[in-house]
């Protein structure tokens, strides 16, 4: 087992794989950009090994926190496709100078134009060849941090799977977008002529999307409205999420099974408890956990777009019992005697002062939801340490066909 770089501020876990027989091509999904794109590296790979050796790899790794605690988890009976429902691409010049559009190339910064994938929705790798094409038609230049020169850094869309709503966007350097109205025009037309299956998408809103940044960053700080909306609206687990351009919101179409409801079967009966969503984001644990029955539930997070979200999915829901502090998790004043408290922290995991934080607030029940095993080893450890038992664990494929983990870890005091 060993911790692998995977490009800038990212790793990955995995472990040496036993000898087995190659697998044949109908038993995994194939794709002319395997091998060269970044976007997955294990599509070759029937999904029960991928999964058996994400376990394997995750509780050797956890094993000295787990108090003999294994993880629970779930093969698909077939392999996931087409599951996430976020466009994140950044743009780059070509050798004629003209956009190129895609993913990066497996531990490089050079780009790979994207005509197919095996995990993106289908309409979504459609509509970012279409949005390449209109750059190109309207001469939009991309930025090219070597020489500082250029405007266009990227462009996004986030399709909220259980309405078919999309808000798409355009990342560029801070400065007017050169043509906005034709490009805006350009966009929703090209969306309009898409073809559209039984799972209908509809682009409501677009986005400028500035980014300060002087380098290959690709999330912009702030965002002005070009027409429609600067949100989609998703229904899921009979409650409403209005998710802003600058929120964060989970990538997998299944995720409110996969995770969340995994997750609530693991806390079991809230009824009547004061809960704490720590890192809460537009609110999905919160407001599930509100609609559960918690008598009251705090839903902290340091970022405002969401935290404005939080408060209008409560608000629209009808969930008088919820509250949003908008502050970083490490600081925030929380309720006395809490039942339950949520982390869902960053890759880096709640480091010293999370741990701190959740360890001062005296919860009787802790869940930690992880997107990276080693943060997640590093932070069990401390809780393990200063009173805290592990009673249920369990992993999440979030993110199938590549060596990324959702890991969910439920801790007892005493």
């Amino acid at each position: 087992m060993f911790l692998a770089d995977d490009g800038p501020g990212r790793r990955i876990l995995t472990v040496p794989r036993p000898l087995r027989p190659a697998p044949t091509p109908d038993a995994t999904p194939q794709c002319r950009h395997f091998g060269t794109c970044g976007g997955c590296s294990l599509l070759d790979q029937p999904i029960a090994w991928q999964v058996n050796d994400k376990v394997r790899a995750a509780e050797a790794l956890l094993a000295p926190h787990l108090g003999g605690v294994k993880l629970a988890f779930t093969v698909p009976g077939h392999a996931p496709t087409h599951f996430r429902t976020r466009l994140l691409y950044p743009v780059r010049s070509g050798r004629d100078r003209e956009p190129i559009v895609g993913i990066y190339e497996f531990r490089s910064h050079r780009v790979v134009r994207i005509e197919e994938c095996r995990t993106q929705d289908l309409w979504l790798t459609q509509f970012g060849r279409a949005l390449e094409r209109i750059l190109r038609d309207l001469r939009l230049e991309p930025f090219v941090p070597v020489r500082g020169t250029g405007l266009v850094k990227g462009i996004h869309a986030r399709l909220a799977s259980g309405t078919g709503e999309v808000c798409a966007g355009i990342v560029t350097r801070p400065g007017e977008l050169p043509q906005a109205a034709a490009f805006t025009d350009a966009v929703f037309a090209a969306a309009a002529r898409m073809p559209n299956d039984k799972n209908r998408r509809q682009l409501v809103g677009l986005v400028h999307s500035i980014s300060d940044r002087d380098d290959e960053f690709l999330l912009g700080d702030r965002h002005t409205l070009l027409r429609g909306r600067d949100h989609v609206v998703d229904r899921r687990d009979g409650l409403e999420f209005r998710i802003s351009a600058g929120s964060f919101y989970q990538v997998h179409a299944g995720a409110y099974a996969l995770l969340y409801g995994a997750a609530l079967a693991m806390c079991g009966d809230v009824r009547g408890q004061r809960i704490v969503d720590g890192y809460g984001g537009v609110g999905g644990f919160g407001l599930r956990l509100a609609k559960a029955g918690a008598a009251e539930v705090t839903i902290v997070e340091d970022n405002a777009a969401a935290c404005a979200d939080a408060e209008h999915n409560a608000k629209v829901n009808g969930l008088a019992n919820v509250r949003v502090v908008v502050q970083p998790f490490p600081r925030a004043k929380l309720p006395d005697a809490i039942d339950l408290l949520v982390v869902d922290p960053p890759r880096s995991g709640l480091g010293q002062d999370g741990v701190t934080r959740a360890l001062t607030a005296r919860p009787a029940r802790l869940l930690y939801v992880a997107c990276a095993a080693d943060s997640l080893a590093r932070d069990l450890g401390a809780l393990t340490a200063n009173g805290y038992r592990v009673t249920a664990a369990r992993l999440c494929d979030l993110f199938p066909h590549t060596e990324h983990v959702e890991l969910v870890v439920l801790l007892q005091r005493g």
